[in-house]
């Protein structure tokens, strides 16, 4: 399902697949500001940890005979009229190969600057595809049972090979995301969540007096919607610290994996969830700030300056708190409580954010 802040073409797609891949993504780079919009496409970081997956279906030398392996089971269960295991038991002893793809992803942002949340970031993978194992699995006691057996699960794939490539190691585009729109529609499905929570109804009991009733959420929780949703604070949250301030563009430092419910929500009646993830996007090792119970407050402020130094943005220690494990929550309300009894000196937009934080604390 293709999203309203998703901006991809398919004379994207080309584009991106047509690229050569090359260290540091130059050739690539070059392609977007030459036949995109996306001139000033930057890349920010990768991740790796993405399981190979099955490619193409080969017969037993080497030709091959379906693109792909999920599109040629599906094909092969319709033939054999939902059958599985007759699926199985016809073509696992005709030698029949597969080919497997590892994917790595890699983000890159086009910052058009202004606004800070004013840029299109894009998820591409790069692919290498090698023949790596026979199809199907020639064991009796493995026969499958279910269709998800051979779609999902893969666990009837047959023994590995030595490696054979296919080619070159290749681009391909997952997505182009607009953050303006993005925000723009999270904030409407969290208005909408908020308006739906106010509303409802819940009871309650006095275990002191007896008195029993009933109040809306709004009623019980009074104020639970006086801040934006946690994905527009995030980015509030730098524009007015000193990392925002300084000059630091978000869409360098950071990368955001959507979460959308749209398309798998099991109750339709409920509303849209939308928000993203925030991971760092540095490059480098970083040593995660602990033990902090051993350290004094004017100490734990020296650790996380320390921290800021390695990362290379003022104040980052505090978005490194909202989502992962290099820092933790503890430290954030250390540091608020540690300034307000002047034990340490923050600036003051930097104080700001931490106090609403304290006030309404969120994270990913």
């Amino acid at each position: 399902m293709k999203h309203e802040y998703c901006v991809q073409t398919d004379v994207l797609e080309t584009i991106v697949a047509s690229a050569r891949v090359e260290p540091r993504h130059a050739a690539l780079l070059a392609t977007l500001a030459t036949r995109s919009e996306y001139r000033s496409a930057a890349y920010v970081t990768s991740r790796d940890t993405y399981a190979a997956h099955p490619g193409a279906v080969f017969d037993a030398s080497g030709v091959r005979i379906g693109e792909s392996y999920r599109d040629w089971v599906k094909a092969e269960i319709e033939v054999h009229n939902g059958d599985v295991a007759a699926v199985w038991e016809h073509n696992k002893d005709k030698g029949y190969l597969l080919s497997e793809v590892q994917p790595v992803l890699h983000f890159f942002a086009h910052d058009r600057g202004g606004s800070l949340d004013n840029f299109t970031q894009l998820r591409i993978f790069t692919e290498t595809e090698a023949i790596t194992r026979n199809l199907f699995t020639t064991a009796d006691w493995r026969r499958p049972q279910s269709p998800n057996d051979l779609l999902v699960y893969h666990d009837y794939l047959g023994d590995p090979i030595e490696p054979r490539p296919l080619g070159a190691e290749r681009y391909r585009l997952y997505d182009a995301i607009d953050m303006q729109i993005f925000l723009r529609v999270a904030a409407a499905c969290a208005d909408e969540e908020r308006r739906v929570a106010a509303a409802r109804r819940l009871k309650f009991t006095n275990l002191q007096t007896g008195e029993s009733g009933t109040q809306s959420f709004a009623e019980f929780h009074p104020g639970f919607d006086k801040y934006p949703n946690k994905s527009q604070r995030f980015f509030d949250d730098w524009s007015e610290s000193s990392a925002g301030s300084g000059g630091e563009r978000i869409c360098r430092r950071w990368i955001f994996e959507p979460q959308d419910s749209q398309g798998y929500q099991a109750d339709k009646s409920q509303p849209r969830h939308l928000y993203f993830i925030p991971q760092w996007g540095h490059n480098r090792k970083v040593a995660a700030v602990e033990k902090i119970r051993n350290m004094d407050d004017y100490a734990l402020y020296g650790r996380l300056n320390k921290f800021d130094e390695r990362i290379g943005v003022p104040f980052s220690w505090y978005f490194y708190g909202l989502h992962g494990n290099l820092v933790k929550a503890g430290a954030l309300e250390r540091i608020v409580s540690a300034a307000e009894d002047g034990l340490i000196v923050l600036p003051e937009h930097d104080y700001r954010v931490l106090k609403r934080w304290q006030e309404q604390p969120y994270g990913f």
